[in-house]
């Protein structure tokens, strides 16, 4: 399949960057494993391989900020080419920014910190005009915090590790999370377009629609 190929095509390449290039390699890697939106090309496995004979926690810092700044290109292009927010009521929004403003890092930390396709999260943020600092602060703990497990994990107990690769790498789950992925992230938008957010949220927390400003008549 065209997608199996392309995920093969794009692991080796990411293994050669580590061959040339070293620690800089592994910023690269961070970053070509997590430029492609809803498909999964887990930088993990690079991780793996490179933390048994490079320093753990410097692969961990370097391939983390080099899978953020994906994120961030993900995040901004979803901001610019979505015309979301000017679709939807003015309340609604309010709504959705308001909780995104208190909420939102907290969703986007748990969704980093696992091995899953996260681009179904930060399209939404992104097209919600989401603080991009939060964004990012939270975004680069969480990819830290998966990174540093995979890079310690696989010195501590490398089996183990390896055959949870083995199972994000399977070919009908790589498969199943890109299709997967892009249906909940459609369904989402338009979820997030189509209901009555105000109402809804204000269920959980009331203060909503204190802070709200009536619609004018």
């Amino acid at each position: 399949m065209a997608l199996l190929e392309l995920i093969d095509v794009l692991s080796k390449f990411l293994e050669q960057l580590i061959t040339w290039l070293g620690y800089p390699g592994c910023v690269l890697f961070g970053f070509f494993g997590s430029i492609i939106p809803f498909i999964p090309v887990p930088y993990y496995v690079q991780v793996v391989l490179v933390a048994q004979y490079l320093d753990p926690f410097l692969v961990s810092l370097l391939s983390a900020f080099g899978a953020m700044v994906a994120k961030v290109i993900i995040f901004y292009a979803a901001k610019y080419s979505s015309k979301l927010a000017g679709s939807m009521s003015k309340q609604n929004v309010i709504a959705l920014r308001k909780v995104s403003d208190r909420y939102g890092w907290l969703a986007v930390f748990l969704v980093a910190a696992t091995p899953v396709p996260d681009d179904m999260l930060y399209v939404v943020m992104g097209a919600l005009g989401y603080n991009i600092m939060h964004f990012i602060i939270a975004g680069y703990a969480g990819k830290l915090l998966i990174t540093m497990f995979f890079a310690y994990g696989s010195r501590l107990y490398f089996p183990l590790i390896s055959m949870l690769l083995d199972t994000i790498n399977n070919e009908f789950v790589a498969v199943g999370l890109t299709v997967t992925t892009l249906a909940a992230t459609l369904l989402l938008l338009y979820w997030v377009y189509k209901l009555d957010w105000t109402n809804i949220l204000a269920r959980y927390f009331p203060w909503i629609k204190e802070e709200i400003p009536a619609e004018k008549s």
